[in-house]
């Protein structure tokens, strides 16, 4: 859904979601420190999230970690390298929904937190970002780099 200027990387989106109401934290509201934004920020993000985040429940499922879980096997490769989108990437998405496809007409989680209880969000019906308590259950896409 996105192209460097020399054609070779950028970034790829699942065909599916991977949640279509998930938590972003998993049981604890902390603030995780996921506050990179722009292009590739979200993979760093999701990594925090998911390594604060299972030090309060091991067996917890949240929003990073569906996405850092997701893996698909295409044409004898397995792809295993999924991330939560930064609130950039995420709009970046929304601005390729139509090409990609497969979308609801609701709002997907980000990595980007704004503090210990709220992370950011977008809203595919309109494209506007807001905030959200992490305890809310929304939709969540994985994205890769390549």
């Amino acid at each position: 859904f996105w192209l460097d200027a020399t054609g070779q990387h950028g970034l790829i989106a699942a065909t599916t979601d991977q949640s279509t109401g998930i938590k972003w934290y998993n049981g604890t509201s902390r603030y995780t420190g996921t506050t990179g934004d722009g292009l590739y920020a979200g993979a760093m993000n999701t990594t925090m999230i998911v390594a604060t985040q299972m030090a309060d429940n091991q067996t917890g499922n949240f929003a990073a970690k569906v996405c850092a879980d997701y893996s698909v096997t295409v044409g004898g490769v397995t792809y295993g390298d999924w991330y939560l989108p930064s609130k950039y990437e995420l709009n970046l998405l929304y601005l390729q929904k139509t090409a990609v496809g497969g979308f609801a007409s609701a709002y997907y989680w980000s990595s980007g937190e704004n503090g210990s209880h709220i992370a950011w969000l977008q809203t595919f019906a309109n494209g506007s970002q807001t905030t959200s308590s992490k305890g809310s259950p929304y939709y969540v896409r994985a994205i890769r780099a390549f």
